[in-house]
């Protein structure tokens, strides 16, 4: 775990520098254009796993077709964690053991972005719907022992948001709520994930 969150952070670190070096001397790097890197907070609405966790990212860019709406393009990743007590686990008609758990869904959702800005200025609250694809890794961790299964699914998800630009450097700061949904199925040790849902928040850096 703490190995994933210095990678995280470096990534974020990267991705600033990165553009920060060509930023020109104004509020936003491109008026016709968003780019945003964030943190992301995720809470799992569904029977597998239902703890809320830090460990994610977000990733966007899109291009302003007219002054309030663009078109753009995503990618996140999420894990959420969850410790299952010792119990008897049915994982066949004919087998069943004794064990503690430590479960594990990993989301990588991606693919392009509608977004409606309500105001063009230094503020810039909006609105955003996200359609595409999901891939999930559904895992177990139990003794020595892993069992899991890969899914692809749809995945949709509204979005509300907020990006200020207080220097003259161009970079700011984004902030987003967010809900999402996929058609996601997967099996593992007798337990069942199906259409996960999650709410979530993102706090970054916007371009």
């Amino acid at each position: 775990m703490k190995t994933l969150k210095k990678y995280t952070l470096r990534v974020v670190a990267a991705a600033a520098l990165a553009i920060g070096i060509s930023m020109p001397a104004q509020s936003q790097v491109s008026l016709d254009a968003y780019y945003n890197v964030d943190w992301q907070l995720n809470i799992p609405s569904n029977k597998y796993v239902d703890k809320v966790s830090g460990w994610g990212m977000n990733f966007d860019a899109g291009w302003y077709l007219t002054p309030d709406i663009a078109i753009g393009a995503f990618m996140s990743y999420h894990t959420n964690n969850q410790y299952i007590d010792r119990s008897v686990v049915q994982v066949s008609d004919e087998t069943a053991i004794y064990t503690d758990q430590q479960r594990s869904l990993y989301q990588l959702p991606f693919g392009v972005t509608a977004l409606y800005r309500i105001i063009e200025s230094d503020w810039q609250p909006y609105v955003a719907m996200k359609l595409g694809a999901e891939y999930a890794y559904t895992s177990s961790y139990y003794n020595i022992y892993k069992s899991g299964a890969d899914s692809w699914g749809f995945y949709l998800s509204p979005e509300i948001g907020m990006r200020w630009y207080p220097w003259a450097n161009g970079m700011g700061l984004h902030a987003a709520a967010y809900y999402s949904f996929s058609t996601n199925e997967a099996t593992v040790m007798g337990a069942n994930l199906k259409n996960p849902s999650n709410f979530g928040f993102r706090l970054g850096l916007a371009f």
